[in-house]
């Protein structure tokens, strides 16, 4: 009798748990069923304001609205796009009518849905402005990378372009890595980036000044006069400014002769120097005479000073004839025909 009365309640148990997992399921049936009918019949009220600003490039509804429902129908309903936005720091003008029509084309909204709009619907786009300061330190931050340990000055800086821009993190590209030209003028593009989309493309324009000591004659000088270091001094000047073959150094011009004269307060540059003459006035040289049968060597005095192949005058001294000849190497002269 106790075996069977275990049995007996086992498959009691057994039973009603059975009978528990049909309710459960009948229930959970019942359940989805309601919540859908409540989604279907949930309430929706929406808040149209008169004014609104936006940050980005389109306007959705959830930044014109208030709008109180479910948070699962309030995410998808404000992410409705209204339109693109106006340019920033300007206004765009919506009327009730088009924003009513954009949200009831909705086809997951329900009967209880109540939109408050005025009849005016004004959406300004926020805007930031970027100063010419600005630029001027992005540019000058550029120069000190180029002129690394060199004195440098942005003496003049104009900006083509600027109005106003999106509100958002801004940062700067130069289009090339070449921006300053050889007489010191800065020509270039920036382009204007905010929250890593490109904006707007800026001329920009300027001078430069690179500064550096150069040597410039103390008192003039003629053609031909040897230099020392007692003649130059060393003057800070913008190098732009002058030629690219200036010279920096005194060890550079210390007993080089002039090619041309020089007037007190000119720099000198490499050009207008030369070693000392090969040949002086009243030297001795061999004088060469040839031709495709004939070569003659004799002796002559230099009637003038000579650098290397520069054409001089010489008097052959068994002629006493004048003759002119170009200087080849130290005291030697070759005949001209």
């Amino acid at each position: 009798m106790m075996n069977m009365f275990f049995v007996n309640t086992n498959l009691k148990s057994i039973g009603l748990f059975i009978i528990g997992l049909i309710a459960i399921q009948y229930l959970c049936m019942d359940s989805s069923f309601s919540a859908d009918n409540q989604v279907s019949g949930t309430s929706i009220k929406i808040i149209v304001k008169e004014t609104s600003l936006v940050k980005q490039s389109h306007i959705f509804l959830g930044d014109i609205a208030d709008i109180n429902t479910n948070r699962f129908l309030k995410e998808v309903l404000e992410k409705i796009e209204i339109s693109s936005s106006p340019k920033p720091g300007k206004i765009k003008l919506f009327d009730k009518k088009k924003i009513v029509s954009i949200i009831q084309s909705q086809r997951y909204l329900t009967e209880k849905l109540v939109i408050t709009s005025p009849q005016q619907i004004y959406v300004k786009r926020l805007s930031q402005t970027i100063s010419k300061e600005k630029i001027r330190q992005f540019v000058d931050a550029k120069l000190s990378v180029l002129f690394k340990y060199q004195e440098y000055q942005l003496a003049t800086l104009n900006v083509r372009g600027l109005e106003l821009y999106p509100q958002g993190d801004t940062t700067f590209e130069f289009d090339s890595n070449k921006i300053i030209n050889k007489n010191g003028k800065l020509i270039c593009n920036i382009d204007v980036i905010i929250d890593g989309i490109k904006e707007d493309r800026l001329n920009i324009s300027g001078l430069v000044a690179l500064y550096e000591n150069v040597l410039y004659m103390k008192r003039s000088h003629k053609k031909g006069e040897t230099i020392s270091i007692d003649d130059v001094v060393l003057k800070k000047k913008n190098i732009f400014e002058l030629s690219e073959n200036f010279i920096k150094a005194f060890h550079e011009v210390d007993g080089k002769v002039l090619r041309s004269g020089l007037r007190k307060g000119e720099y000198l540059k490499t050009s207008l120097l030369t070693e000392p003459h090969m040949v002086q006035k009243g030297d001795i040289v061999t004088l060469v005479a040839r031709n495709e049968n004939l070569l003659i060597v004799t002796s002559a005095i230099s009637m003038e000073d000579g650098f290397e192949n520069e054409l001089i005058k010489v008097e052959n001294i068994n002629s006493g004839k004048l003759v002119r000849g170009i200087v080849k190497e130290k005291s030697k002269v070759e005949v001209v025909y």
